[in-house]
């Protein structure tokens, strides 16, 4: 893996992990005027769960995806060098 392709990999990686920041920091913010506007509104009657339960599974299914991605990155990083480092010995 040339200098290139290991630039190319780490921007995707801060790339996913930027994207991932934002979209907590929205969820945090949009919830939060969510659950606002429900308790002055309609105090008794707590709808917020919905939006807050439905997009926190969303929430968290791409924090999984992030982690599950960098994992295999790091993983197959890993067993390359591991591979290279066998036929060095076997040399």
């Amino acid at each position: 893996m040339d200098d290139l392709d290991r630039l190319a990999a780490a921007t995707r990686i801060v790339n996913a992990r930027i994207g991932f920041a934002i979209h907590a920091l929205v969820f945090v913010l949009v919830n939060a005027l969510l659950i606002a506007i429900n308790l002055a509104t309609t105090p008794r009657l707590h709808w917020f769960w919905w939006p807050l339960a439905c997009w926190g599974a969303g929430l968290l299914f791409h924090a999984a995806l992030l982690l599950l991605y960098t994992w295999g990155r790091d993983l197959h990083r890993r067993l390359i060098e591991r591979e290279l480092q066998a036929r060095r010995l076997e040399r």
